[in-house]
């Protein structure tokens, strides 16, 4: 995946001098995990050990197998798209919130859509007949056309 400048989910205060670099293997995990969920890895990041450390955390495998990765991500977007609060999110796929607001910004730092929709629900049922009934309406006229 093409990397970007500033990284997600870090500020100047989380990278000081004296920080332990990842090892090869944290390197080469996170570039094959970021590969396969689709997401975009900070320029740089091969020397942030804390960053590479805390996104192997979030979206590697051990000791979940992967597909309860895949999920949490899924959950996560749609969660956001949602409007759910953080908490909830965290309970919801079993992370802390602070991975949850990881795995939201590096999600986000990668292109995914997760602009919140928050629909209007009609309380009224009489209301929400008719406009059932409308659609249904409509779509019938263009299957004769």
């Amino acid at each position: 995946m093409a990397r970007k400048s500033d990284s997600p989910g870090k500020s100047a205060s989380t990278k000081s001098e004296g920080e332990a670099r990842p090892s090869a293997a944290q390197v080469e995990l996170a570039r094959l995990i970021a590969e396969r969920h689709e997401v975009t890895l900070p320029l740089g990041f091969e020397a942030d050990g804390p960053w590479t450390r805390k996104f192997l955390d979030v979206f590697a495998y051990d000791p979940e197998v992967e597909e309860d990765v895949f999920r949490r991500v899924r959950n996560i977007v749609q969660y956001v798209r949602e409007g759910r609060d953080m908490p909830e999110m965290a309970r919801k796929v079993g992370l802390r919130p602070d991975q949850v607001e990881f795995m939201i910004s590096v999600l986000r730092w990668s292109d995914y859509d997760m602009e919140e929709v928050v629909e209007e629900f009609d309380t009224d049922p009489e209301d929400a007949a008719w406009r059932d009934m409308e659609r249904d309406f409509e779509a019938r006229a263009y299957e004769y056309h």
